[in-house]
């Protein structure tokens, strides 16, 4: 145990070393790498360094097939660095650490805890006025953390195009590749997003539509949908697997808040749909979770 511990530290030390971002959540859920993918257009500010914290709540929730009920909360944090390497090129790195603590009965024969530490390498570059392309590549590890190996590897690579069609209308396409993951192992990004004026935004783009509205440069209200979860090594035989999805399906709407002139505060609440932990390489059924309300809060600042 003494041993993985210390290759966990060395990783985070080595990987703190390299990484440096837009904060960004650990989470290596679809949802999140479309986001980074989504978010290529957005411009370096004239604060390089980020750093961010986050925590989402739900309550108790009633397991459908077993019976008795579970708690569950996800807390993420992250810092980094972006760089314009030229005109036509920008490029960011985060180093981010996620934490999904469970609640739950001994007949449901979950995990207490699952973590993921990733590192994120990103860039967008300007082809031409009206064409940008962008790439994120994230390796991370994503397990129980009981025992830290080569099997707790996952890797995703993205690659979308942008187009812009006029000032208020872009076109997306793109993919991920997920490496190592079970479920979804590819994914296509497409839609559009369309600006009528400086204050609305809407995206009606998969995995991850949203509308956005901010009526000045310190506030912005948005609602939107996610599909929310991640995959884990297990290294617990009493689980009765070796692998663990999570996933669901999340309608939410919130608000984010320029506080002073580096620090925001996001406030989000919703819903979450079809909730289930999927097990893989294991002979035991899934977990299915009654549908529940969550709360999200995060900070982040700008130096």
């Amino acid at each position: 145990m003494h041993r993985c511990r210390h290759a966990l530290l060395l990783f985070c030390l080595v990987v703190s070393a390299l990484a440096a971002t837009n904060a960004e959540s650990a989470d290596t859920s679809p949802n999140e790498a479309a986001k980074e993918l989504m978010a290529g257009e957005e411009q370096p500010s004239r604060h390089p360094w980020d750093a961010s914290v986050s925590t989402t709540w739900f309550p108790d929730s009633t397991i459908r097939n077993t019976g008795g009920e579970i708690g569950m909360q996800e807390v993420e944090a992250s810092f980094g660095r972006s760089y314009r390497l030229s005109p036509a090129f920008n490029l960011s790195t985060d180093f981010a650490y996620s934490l999904r603590t469970l609640d739950a009965p001994d007949n449901a024969r979950l995990p207490e805890e699952l973590h993921t530490v990733s590192l994120k390498l990103g860039g967008n570059y300007q082809v031409n006025n009206e064409t940008e392309l962008t790439f994120l590549v994230e390796p991370s590890l994503n397990g129980d953390f009981k025992v830290i190996g080569t099997d707790d590897i996952r890797m995703q690579i993205g690659l979308m195009g942008r187009y812009n069609m006029s000032a208020k209308l872009t076109l997306l396409g793109g993919l991920i590749y997920r490496q190592g993951f079970e479920s979804l192992p590819v994914l296509p990004i497409v839609g559009v997003m369309y600006r009528p004026d400086e204050h609305w935004t809407l995206s009606l783009a998969a995995p991850r539509p949203g509308v956005t509205y901010s009526p000045d440069t310190t506030s912005s209200y948005y609602i939107g949908g996610e599909f929310a979860g991640s995959e884990y090594q297990l290294h617990d035989a009493a689980l009765g697997a070796k692998i663990i999805s999570y996933r669901d399906y999340r309608a939410l709407a919130g608000a984010e808040f320029l506080l002073f002139s580096a620090i925001k505060l996001n406030i989000a609440g919703g819903y979450a749909f079809d909730r289930k932990f999927v097990f893989y390489d294991g002979a035991r059924d899934d977990v299915k979770v009654k549908d529940s309300p969550f709360a999200r809060v995060g900070l982040s600042v700008v130096w």
